[in-house]
Order: structure tokens, then C-alpha cells, then sequence
């Protein structure tokens, strides 16, 4: 059921089970999936069920969701599926399995806190966010720039038969990683946007990069990247909600404006609001009412 469309920024938020929601989207009409799905925690809260049984059902529950996001997804789209350390070993395996291993692109840790005091194990820190793309030869990945410039190389030891090749730098010499032993960090087309841009430079050889793009790891414990929430105090809507930073980096860097945004599983609607605010479309949906509710009022405010 359709709770809300603002027809000005094409947001929309449904009140419905996601896999009804899904197959009734068009193929190729999503540009970008997040979603902080269900941890299979066993807890039971006061708007919903977080228990889908062991992780084998847990994962054939999950299965006809992901395949209709893969169907849903653009054709250059990427998906990132927010889980943890009961799920993300067996949601891998899944998403493998569906969208292919060479779709995937990286495991991102998010630090969530600091020591929480688990004194009967390893204290667990950091959540899992799994990033795939449909077409790994084409997908949008917008660099962050920074004000000061830097070099890096463009190369790394060992022979790769597709990552290494000849290759001209016009008024410089040729490239030749294949008799050093080496291979290319980067693919053929992405070589060639830096080439036009006159950022690669030939030094004892080798290639480099001089940019001012930034460049991101994959473990993201910066201070605006963790809860801002504690575990004895209640958080506004839900107990989890995501920083604001988190949705912002991955709208930012793997969509573009105007693109449409999606997330099956909102909640306390984080991703409906970052889209928004970065002229994204988007189309949102949860089982709760209360998420929906949540949701909508956040979206509303921000027109105020």
C-alpha cells in the first residue's frame, strides 16, 4: 500500500511485505540498493519479529528478495546489503550465488562502538555492509575529491593475463607491465577517463596517478560513522538507526543526482531522508507501520 509520494523529489514510501513491493517495480528501474535487512537476532520488538529461524531458512527466506533486486537493479546499479556476524557469512554466499562472484566488490566493516563490556567472548564492533554491482564493467563509483594532491601507483606486482597490457601514454613512453612482472590496479576504461585527464605519469617505467581524488578504505570507523546512540538510553525510533554518514557516503559515491534510490527494509527511514536531501528519488517500503509513520514525518520535515 502506498503511504506517501511527494511528486516533487519522486519519493515514495510503502506500507507492504518488500517481496510484494518488489515484483511489482519494473526491471532496470533501480539505480541504487541499500538495505539494513533483519539481523536474525531471535528478538521479538514491539512492531516487528526479528527471527527467520536458522541461518539456512533464514537464507531461503532472503533468496526470492534477492533475486527480484537483482531484477530491479539498473544495468549499472550496485546493492549493499547492511548485516552481521550471524548472517553475513551465509548472505555472501547467497548474493554469490545470484548476482555472481565477479559482482562482487567488497566487504565494508562499519565500527559501530566502542567496548561494550562482553566479558564471555570478543566483543563484536563492527557490522558487515556487502557491495555488489550488476555489471562489474560498468557501475557508477563517484570519487570524493580532496583539496591536496597526491600520487599513487597505478600498478602491483604479479602477472594477471587480463590486468596485464601495453599501454601508450600520449607524449610519454610505453607502459609495459607484462615483462615487469606487474599488473594494472585499474581497468582498461578507467585508465583511459585518468589518461584523458592527464593525471597518468610514466616515472622509472612505471604508471602513476597525480589526483586530488580521495580515496576510501574499506573499514569505517571514523568518529561520525559510529552509533549515536547508547545501549542504555532509547534511540528516537528504533534502537539501531544507521548515522546519517553512512547512507551519505554510499548514496554519494554510487549514484547520481536524479538517480533512484531504494531500501526494502527502512526502518527509521535514514536512506529515505539522505536520498532526499541529495536529490535522489526513491522508492521505500516496511511491513511496520510505525517505520512508515517514522518515515513519513522525517521526509515532511524536511520541507518545513
Amino acid at each position: 500500500m502506498l503511504k506517501y509520494f511527494d511528486r516533487k523529489s519522486g519519493i515514495k514510501v510503502f506500507h507492504d511485505d518488500n517481496l510484494d513491493v518488489l515484483r511489482n517495480l519494473a526491471d532496470d528501474s533501480i539505480n541504487l540498493i541499500y538495505c539494513d535487512i533483519l539481523y536474525n537476532t531471535g528478538k521479538t520488538f514491539d512492531d516487528y519479529n526479528d527471527n527467520l529461524g536458522s541461518p539456512m531458512e533464514a537464507v531461503e527466506w532472503y533468496r526470492p528478495r534477492f533475486l527480484q533486486m537483482k531484477r530491479v537493479l539498473a544495468s549499472n546499479g550496485s546493492i549493499f546489503i547492511h548485516c552481521n556476524w550471524r548472517l553475513d557469512s551465509y548472505i555472501r554466499i547467497l548474493m554469490d550465488e545470484i548476482f555472481g562472484g565477479n559482482c562482487f566488490r567488497n566487504r565494508i566493516y562499519r565500527k559501530h562502538s566502542g567496548e561494550r563490556g562482553f566479558y564471555s567472548n570478543f566483543d563484536s564492533q563492527v557490522d558487515i555492509i556487502l557491495y555488489y554491482v550488476k555489471n562489474p564493467k560498468d557501475f557508477v563509483f563517484n570519487e570524493i575529491q580532496r583539496k591536496t594532491p597526491k600520487i599513487v601507483p597505478l600498478f602491483e606486482n604479479g602477472y594477471i593475463p587480463d590486468r596485464s597490457w601495453y599501454q601508450p601514454i600520449p607524449g610519454q613512453q610505453i607502459v609495459d607491465l607484462i615483462s615487469q612482472n606487474k599488473h594494472w590496479l585499474v581497468s582498461r576504461s578507467q585508465l583511459i577517463k585518468m589518461i584523458k585527464r592527464n593525471e597518468v605519469r610514466v616515472i622509472n617505467d612505471l604508471p602513476y596517478r597525480f589526483t586530488t581524488a580521495a580515496s576510501v578504505g574499506n573499514l569505517w570507523d571514523e568518529p561520525y560513522m559510529l552509533d549515536q546512540y547508547s545501549r542504555t538510553d532509547t534511540a528516537e525510533a528504533y534502537d539501531t538507526p544507521k548515522p546519517d554518514a553512512v547512507l551519505g557516503r554510499i548514496i554519494t559515491m554510487c549514484s547520481n543526482e536524479g538517480d533512484t534510490v531504494a531500501d526494502f527494509f527502512m526502518g527509521g527511514g535514514t536512506t529515505a531522508v539522505i536520498a532526499k536531501k541529495l536529490k535522489r528519488k526513491g522508492i521505500f517500503c516496511d511491513i511496520s507501520g510505525k517505520a512508515c509513520a517514522v518515515t513519513i514525518q522525517k521526509l515532511k520535515a524536511l520541507d518545513n
